[in-house]
């Protein structure tokens, strides 16, 4: 991987992002931090059934849940650490990211979007009523903290765990999108039918999009369980999954970092807009429009334009 203006910018990010504790110890900061990491996961993780496959899922906020509950309750009725935890919770979304990959053998389009529309909601019905074991709506309260030895994380501990985690799922990512997986992927989002005359097993990478996505969406939710100590059926919600769906649109599908940016922009903003009150959410929208008519999103077609003249245009040979 040659080394570019991109990839310089994106250190330039993760040293700004690793120094903001160093700098204020505000704890909201610190939290508004956290979250936005999250987000970065989530939107990105959906980028890989969306933005490189082409496969709808508006029921992402579903396997964040999922995994959040597989953690909670091997951490509340099991006792067992965060360690051990954390992949149980990306295991039991991947299970049930397989679930939902295999309609995508018979179904596409918004007819898979209204399959994970309806799943997202029979599992919130089983999150409700199932009270023997989520507790129903009342939720599950006093999930222990992550721990290091002796020593349990505060903010800042789970900040940093979150920056190195956000790291480590862009950098598989990116693997995945240079590899043969990934250009298998991308040639499904653009003709499943020349992909199959081509000998892609569209069927196999369709249901390996969903179980990759849904496993980094479920180790967030391990790490969302542990740091809030608290879940519900009201903490995953569907329009938690069109806020995620958001967030990758905003940015620019297939991308890699588009997805980041604009977690960026749909976390932070309606927190820097504050001041506005409820005209924040006015301005939010603005942004998203624009972004959508844009077509390829804020990244695509900002950052197409400005990194131009670092460029090696091939010449045409007639």
């Amino acid at each position: 991987m040659k080394f570019s203006t991109k990839w310089a910018g994106v250190i330039a990010v993760v040293a700004l992002m690793a120094a903001l504790p160093l700098f204020t110890r505000n704890a909201y900061v610190i939290h508004i931090g956290i979250f936005t990491m999250m987000y970065v996961v989530l939107s990105s993780s959906l980028n890989i059934v969306l933005g490189f496959t082409g496969q709808p899922n508006f029921a992402h906020a579903t396997f964040l849940g999922l995994g959040a509950y597989a953690a909670a309750l091997a951490a509340v009725k099991a006792g067992w650490p965060f360690w051990v935890n954390l992949p149980l919770a990306g295991i039991v979304a991947a299970i049930f990211g397989l679930v939902i990959g295999l309609p995508t053998m018979r179904v596409k389009g918004h007819h898979l979007a209204i399959v994970t529309i309806g799943f997202a909601q029979i599992i919130r019905l089983l999150e409700v009523n199932w009270d023997r074991v989520t507790n129903g709506p009342m939720g599950i309260p006093a999930i222990p903290t992550a721990t290091l030895g002796a020593r349990a994380f505060g903010k800042v501990e789970f900040y940093y765990f979150s920056l190195c985690f956000c790291v480590v799922v862009l950098f598989v990512i990116n693997r995945l999108a240079n590899s043969r997986i990934g250009r298998a992927l991308k040639s499904i989002r653009d003709d499943e039918m020349a992909a199959e005359a081509l000998g892609v097993n569209t069927r196999y990478f369709k249901i390996y999009s969903f179980v990759m996505s849904t496993f980094w969406a479920g180790l967030c939710g391990g790490i969302y369980a542990h740091y809030v100590t608290f879940v519900s059926p009201d903490s995953f919600t569907q329009a938690d999954s069109t806020s995620i769906l958001c967030m990758a649109v905003v940015g620019g599908l297939g991308t890699l970092f588009g997805p980041v940016v604009g977690a960026f922009i749909l976390s932070l903003a309606p927190e820097m807009l504050r001041f506005a009150s409820s005209y924040r959410y006015i301005l939010v929208g603005v942004i998203m429009v624009v972004s959508v008519m844009a077509r390829e999103g804020v990244f695509s077609a900002a950052f197409y334009n400005l990194l131009k003249p670092f460029r090696r245009e091939v010449p045409h040979r007639g």
